[in-house]
């Protein structure tokens, strides 16, 4: 994307009350100060707008001055402005035509060049739980236009570029990742069994009975306190296609009393990862040491694993 001139926040109305019809109808970005004169405005006459404001608002000097540089934002800002607000959780970019609109109720209008945006390059939608405070506190300025302060972020967010620092950590984290696969491989049966236990009730799970005690052909047993989702796991420090097969069979229907069947072994043969990645089973889930290396640092498991398998 090309840089823009400048970028600069919009509030859509008071508590919004322009988003809906800018975005989804109008595709413009709109100016309410409806008593302020159009043509004073249009013509540049901006010490008489101040004037004009302080009478029709009874605003103080700063406040008098603050409104008239907002209305002069909206009324001289180029083409080459990105224009950005927050609608539906969501974070919008445009660039607007510099013809201004009068409309008969006195709000200013501005049509969009190409329409209102929600996305990133690559058609990510950019959702506000997504980007940094340092951004979205924005939407607290209590006027209607502002200068947006981090704009190589919101920049890098919408061309989907990382940061020097986002891009560090996350080499790291896969690195991490690698290393927490050797240490999960040296678990032992017992170890690694109690490894997997930890990483289920981390996520939310309460196991049901004795650890491996449960019933010959379950391992965990799990309940979910939220969704009362029940679940078995059967746990193979290493397994291979035959072991895998044996124990879909020993199931027999036992299944059916249960959301959810993990398998979970961190040393698979490479006919057994062939065929799972060939397998349409449903609720049938598969964890190898790749996907447990993932799970053990959401589930905050990293020093246990130091610890055990060192």
């Amino acid at each position: 994307m090309e840089k823009p001139g400048n970028i600069l926040f919009i509030k859509l109305g008071n508590s919004g009350s322009f988003e809906k019809e800018s975005i989804e109808i109008n595709s413009s970005i709109k100016l309410g100060y409806e008593a302020i004169d159009f043509i004073k405005c249009k013509n540049g006459q901006w010490e008489d707008v101040l004037v004009e404001i302080k009478e029709k608002y009874k605003t103080e000097k700063s406040s008098t001055t603050s409104h008239r540089n907002q209305i002069r934002k909206f009324f001289e800002e180029p083409k080459t402005t990105m224009w950005v607000t927050f609608y539906q959780s969501k974070l919008w970019y445009c660039y607007a035509d510099e013809e201004i609109l009068l409309n008969p109720d006195g709000t200013k209008e501005r049509k969009t060049i190409k329409g209102w945006k929600d996305i990133d390059l690559h058609n990510n939608t950019l959702f506000i739980q997504n980007l940094s405070g340092r951004l979205t506190k924005v939407q607290g300025f209590r006027g209607t236009i502002c200068d947006i302060k981090e704009k190589e972020y919101l920049l890098n967010k919408i061309n989907g570029l990382q940061s020097a620092e986002h891009k560090s950590v996350e080499l790291n984290l896969a690195e991490l990742r690698k290393s927490l696969i050797s240490l999960i491989k040296k678990l032992n049966p017992n170890d690694f069994e109690n490894f997997v236990d930890l990483l289920f009730r981390s996520s939310g799970w309460s196991r049901i009975g004795v650890l491996g005690k449960t019933t010959k052909n379950i391992d965990i047993e799990l309940i979910s306190p939220i969704t009362n989702e029940r679940a078995i796991v059967q746990v193979k420090a290493q397994s291979n296609l035959s072991i895998y097969k044996d124990y879909l069979e020993r199931l027999d229907g036992f299944e059916q009393d249960y959301e959810k069947v993990f398998f979970v072994t961190h040393s698979p043969t490479q006919d057994l990862e062939k065929y799972i990645k060939e397998s349409t089973l449903e609720n049938f889930i598969f964890y190898d040491a790749n996907k447990l290396s993932e799970l053990s640092v959401n589930a905050g498991l990293i020093e246990w694993l130091i610890n055990v398998a060192n």
